[in-house]
């Protein structure tokens, strides 16, 4: 399996188009294929979004992914699989994965929650232990973004909707990860998501939200270096999003105790991505255009 093993028929769906346009694209040169042994054509996902780059399709209505067949598992129902792939720098062999299971009807809330979270919370373990290095650790990491780029490659965003968000990790946290996660789930739901990266400072997020004016501000954190600056600067920040009307999510190790969360009051902690998701929709169900 490879993630420039693509068939016509998913391209066509990918794209929203006809099979048969497809392989006009293909014909004409715009779309790179390359031919198996019994001349089926195969698409890699750089030429996918390449094409979409130039044409504009990106911008087309979202269509989930097809329904898995009757009787048939889905295909990415375990992270063991995945973790070995991220300790082994396998990023080509890890973007497949994730990308077969996409096309095979595993939605992308179950792919963040099950197999990727899942899958860099074993890496943690094995750092914790001690039977791998922090050279490791990083490798995996590096890993999954690069595949979690190759997926997205493959996602069609919703058709935009005119929210805005914003998204961050806090000040002194490098974990990057739940940041991009959460920016590729609000571009599925046609939200126009703005990552900051990690470590980002809190009166820097609240001065970025005072210029653009988000329906809704995104903070995660596996820790939190200066708990008390990061209240106060946090408790600013809050009187900004209120003036404006725009929500709070936050979600992360760093905010999972009960006595952390009443010193950052949000509108939702996300517990998960599937949540985070679910959250989504409803604001924008309810926010006025």
């Amino acid at each position: 399996m490879s993630s420039n093993n693509l068939t016509t028929k998913q391209v066509a769906r990918l794209l929203q188009v006809s099979e048969a346009t497809v392989k006009r694209w293909a014909d004409d040169g715009l779309l790179h294929s390359n031919k198996t042994a019994g001349g089926h054509r195969r698409f890699s996902t750089q030429s996918i979004a390449s094409l979409r780059r130039e044409k504009g399709i990106a911008t087309g209505p979202a269509l989930p992914p097809p329904s898995p067949k009757k009787g048939r598992a889905l295909s990415l129902s375990s992270s063991v699989r995945f973790t070995e792939l991220l300790l082994q720098g396998d990023e080509k062999e890890a973007a497949a994965l994730l990308i077969h299971a996409y096309m095979e009807g595993q939605s992308l809330v179950a792919m963040f929650d099950k197999t990727i979270t899942e899958a860099m919370h074993e890496v943690g373990e094995r750092w914790f232990r001690g039977t791998i290095t922090i050279a490791d650790e990083h490798l995996a990491s590096r890993v999954v973004l690069s595949a979690l780029q190759r997926l997205r490659s493959v996602v069609v965003p919703a058709e935009p909707t005119g929210m805005r968000a914003i998204c961050c990790g806090i000040d002194g946290d490098l974990h990057e990860l739940p940041v991009h996660l959460a920016e590729v789930i609000l571009e599925t739901e046609g939200w126009d998501a703005r990552n900051l990266g990690p470590n980002t400072p809190l009166f820097s997020l609240r001065e970025m939200v005072t210029q653009q004016r988000p329906q809704l501000v995104c903070i995660s954190a596996r820790s939190i270096a200066d708990l008390d600056r990061a209240t106060s600067e946090y408790a600013q920040l809050r009187k900004v999003t209120a003036k404006l009307g725009a929500a709070i999510v936050i979600g992360g190790e760093g905010f999972r105790e009960s006595a952390i969360r009443q010193r950052f009051p949000s509108d939702f902690y996300a517990e998960n991505f599937a949540g985070f998701a679910k959250f989504v929709k409803l604001l924008a169900k309810r926010t006025p255009e």
